[in-house]
């Protein structure tokens, strides 16, 4: 497996969503360590769970703003928040990417 660098929530975000799932670790705002197997791969999420409308406007501004990612957690299967400013890392199948702010 290779290895690489993700430096901006931007790229962070173009890379889970060209990919069919991967892992993120983050540390989450109570300070304990979590590695989420998630996707944006909306063929992988159940139909109940598909967004009712997207607001784009809002989610570049959470994005840009807070550095906060909604991806898919396919472990617990719901939506759940991931922020790239404790993110440590990203893994696909074929490649690690790790977060540089």
């Amino acid at each position: 497996m290779g290895e690489d660098v993700i430096t901006n929530v931007i790229d962070f975000l173009d890379r889970i969503r060209k990919e069919d799932v991967v892992n993120i670790k983050f540390r989450k705002k109570d300070g304990s360590v979590r590695v989420m197997k998630c996707t944006l791969n909306f063929e992988r999420i159940p139909k109940p769970d598909h967004p009712k409308s997207v607001d784009l406007p809002k989610i570049l501004k959470l994005i840009s703003k807070s550095k906060i990612l909604h991806v898919y957690d396919l472990d617990k299967m719901g939506w759940r928040s991931v922020p790239f400013e404790t993110t440590d890392w990203l893994e696909t199948p074929k490649m690690k990417y790790f977060v540089k702010k």
